[in-house]
């Protein structure tokens, strides 16, 4: 059986970037479909989001970007 494909949502880098790639709520979905989703640590506070509704979702919380990006299949970013 091959293993799900992980799709890694890292922190935004730009000045003033508010986003993140990926909400929990599509997270949840990719789930839901048989993705692995890992989000780095804080990705998505500054959009409104915490890790512990990330991880509600079903997401990975990775503790930096070389930690999210492994592995990946697809990165995410705004």
């Amino acid at each position: 059986m091959k293993p799900p494909m992980r799709i890694s949502v890292p922190s935004e880098t730009a000045p003033r970037e508010l986003r993140v790639a990926l909400t929990p709520d599509s997270v949840a979905r990719l789930v839901k479909a048989g993705f692995q989703p890992a989000v780095q640590r804080g990705a998505g506070v500054r959009a409104g989001f915490s890790d512990e509704a990330y991880a509600a979702a079903g997401a990975t919380i990775a503790p930096d970007f070389p930690t999210t990006v492994a592995g990946a299949a697809i990165v995410a970013k705004v």
